[in-house]
C-alpha cells in the first residue's frame, strides 16, 4: 500500500493535489492505497472523496516527515525537490522514482506536477465529485465570469497578484463578450473589494450558512461560509479568472462547463518570472495565460515557449527511500 497524508497546514487544492497523485502513483504500479488524517480533510461534507484502505497508527510532525510509521508501513519517501535558473524556490519538477517505490511505502511532497495527472482527468472528476445538492449555477451563464482573488495568507508573499492582473484579464474578457460581468469569490473579501472594485463579491465570503472553515492557512484565519460554496460556483463557470491557486485550480481543471480560462503566466512566479514556471510543469493546453504586459498565451504555446528556455535538460535525480527499522 501507498500512504499519504493530510496536513492541517495544507488548503483542500494541496489535499487534493498530494491524494489524487499518490492514486495514481499506486494504481500505476499495482498497489492499494490509504490517505491518513480523514479528521482533516477540508472537502467533509460535500466532497466524499476517496480514501483507500485504512490507515492505521503512524505519528510525526505536521508535514512530515513522520516519527513512526503507520501499521504495516516500512518505508517513507519524500518527493525530489529542485531549483532552476533564477527561481528561489523548489521548481515541483516530475520525479521519476515515484515510478519506482516498493510497496509498503509512505510519501509526502506537493506533487503539483500536470504530467501526473493529465491523463487520468475523467478518473479524478469521478473521485472528487461534489455532493449534487452543493452544486450552484447562479453564475454559470454565457456572459458572467467568475474571479478568484486569493488573499489572507497569499497577500504578504511574492504569489500574491496585483490588481493590474485581474484588471487585464478583465479587458480580455471583455474582448470574448462586450457584455461580460464580474463576480468575485475570495477567501480575503475586504482585500478582493479593494483590488476589484468593479466587481460584486459572492460566494463563501458573504455566506452565513454554518459549516465555514475554521481553519488557518499560514497565518490567515479562514472566514465565512462553507467552501464548497465556492468551489462549485468555480466548478460551473462558463467563464474564469483565476489567481495561482490550488483552490481554485481543481473545480475549474475540472469543469465540464467552462469555455474560458485566464490564469497567471509561470503560475505562482507571474510577479517574478524570467521565463521558468514553477511549478515547472503546471501548464494547461487548452488555458490562456496573461503576462505582466497583459499578452495572451494558449497553454500549448506555452509549454513550447518553455521548452525553449530551458534548453539545457537537468539531470534527473530522485528523492531517497528510507526504511524503518
Amino acid at each position: 500500500m501507498l500512504v499519504n497524508e493530510m496536513y492541517l497546514g495544507s488548503g483542500l487544492g494541496n489535499q487534493i493535489w498530494a491524494s489524487v497523485v499518490v492514486r495514481v502513483i499506486a494504481e500505476k504500479l499495482g498497489y492499494n492505497y490509504g490517505i491518513k488524517g480523514r479528521e482533516l480533510w477540508k472537502g467533509a461534507g460535500w466532497m466524499p472523496y476517496f480514501w483507500g484502505d485504512e490507515v492505521i497508527g503512524g505519528t510525526g510532525p505536521d508535514g512530515g516527515p513522520p516519527d513512526t510509521l503507520p501499521e504495516g508501513i516500512r518505508y517513507y519517501y519524500r518527493e525530489r525537490q529542485e531549483r532552476q535558473h533564477n527561481c528561489p524556490h523548489d521548481i515541483n519538477p516530475i520525479d521519476h522514482g515515484l515510478f519506482f517505490l516498493p510497496d509498503n511505502t509512505k510519501v509526502d511532497g506537493s506533487f503539483q506536477n500536470m504530467l501526473y495527472i493529465e491523463d487520468r482527468r475523467d478518473d479524478i472528476r469521478e473521485w472528487c465529485k461534489v455532493d449534487e445538492d452543493k452544486i450552484i449555477r447562479d453564475y454559470s451563464k454565457d456572459n458572467v465570469c467568475v474571479i478568484h482573488f486569493r488573499g489572507g495568507d497569499y497577500s504578504t508573499g511574492h504569489s500574491f497578484l496585483p490588481p493590474h492582473y485581474y484588471q487585464m484579464a478583465m479587458e480580455k474578457m471583455k474582448q470574448i463578450r462586450s457584455d461580460m460581468e464580474f463576480v468575485v469569490v475570495t477567501d480575503d473579501p475586504d482585500l478582493a473589494r479593494q483590488h476589484i472594485p468593479n466587481a460584486e463579491v459572492v460566494g463563501a465570503a458573504i455566506s452565513d450558512e454554518p459549516g465555514g472553515p475554521d481553519y488557518k492557512i499560514g497565518w490567515y484565519q479562514m472566514k465565512g461560509g462553507p467552501l464548497s460554496i465556492d468551489y462549485s460556483i468555480l466548478l460551473t463557470a462558463k467563464n474564469a479568472i483565476i489567481s495561482a491557486s490550488t483552490f481554485a485550480f481543481w473545480p475549474v481543471w475540472l469543469s465540464t462547463d467552462v469555455e474560458n480560462v485566464i490564469a497567471p503566466k509561470y503560475w505562482f512566479d507571474w510577479n517574478i518570472s524570467d521565463g521558468w514556471w514553477r511549478p515547472v510543469d503546471s501548464i494547461v493546453a487548452e488555458w490562456n495565460y496573461l503576462d505582466r504586459e497583459g499578452n495572451l498565451m494558449l497553454g500549448q504555446d506555452c509549454w513550447q515557449e518553455y521548452r525553449h528556455f530551458n534548453k539545457v535538460i537537468n539531470p534527473d535525480t530522485s528523492g531517497v527511500i528510507i526504511q524503518y527499522s
